[in-house]
């Protein structure tokens, strides 16, 4: 073999490292720091299935009837809109919740509130939130289950003493707008 071919094959040897090389560290690089989107660490992912489970505890206490209670999920400062409903406050929070009636109320062991697709991105002692949300209303044994409404969700969390508490939090419908919401209800985008 000449010199000349064992110069070429130690760079297409080279050539071939180089390429393995960065095609390993490519693979390395997390697809959320491509994407932008946060690294998932083990702290993170405790703190999202926290957020999760208190999201889902809050939307089994809207389907028992109660909602007297749902102010204990946010702070003593939080904004809540729901339809353009706006309350301040925790004291505020729960009389909105109050004075729904019966009639605009998830009330009761037939109706059931469906959490879907969360995407939620946690930064510290801070975290968003958007999902979907559905009613399923369950009329008789017998009967296959109807969907009566179905909405959107976005919310800023804050975390205290080790516990997930609703910052802000909006709330908006897309079908089935219960009457109570009729004069502030405004098309919203979250997503």
């Amino acid at each position: 073999m000449t010199m000349i071919g064992v110069q070429a094959e130690k760079r297409g040897f080279c050539f071939h490292i180089a390429f393995a090389i960065a095609a390993v560290l490519f693979i390395a690089i997390p697809i959320q720091a491509i994407a932008g989107e946060k690294i998932v660490t083990e702290k993170t992912l405790l703190d999202r299935i926290m957020i999760e489970d208190m999201m889902i505890k809050y939307y089994v206490d809207i389907s028992s009837g109660s909602g007297h209670n749902l102010a204990q999920y946010f702070t003593e400062d939080a904004v809540f809109d729901v339809n353009g409903m706006i309350a301040k406050g925790r004291e505020a929070i729960a009389k909105m919740y109050g004075g729904l009636g019966e009639e605009n109320a998830h009330v009761g062991n037939r109706l059931h509130m469906l959490l879907n697709n969360p995407i939620i991105s946690v930064d510290g002692d801070t975290a968003t939130v958007w999902a979907i949300w559905s009613g399923v209303l369950n009329e008789s044994i017998n009967k296959p289950p109807v969907m009566v409404d179905q909405g959107r969700e976005y919310s800023e969390l804050v975390k205290r003493n080790g516990r997930w508490y609703f910052k802000m939090r909006y709330i908006t419908s897309d079908s089935n707008l219960p009457p109570v919401w009729k004069d502030t209800y405004k098309p919203r985008k979250f997503r």
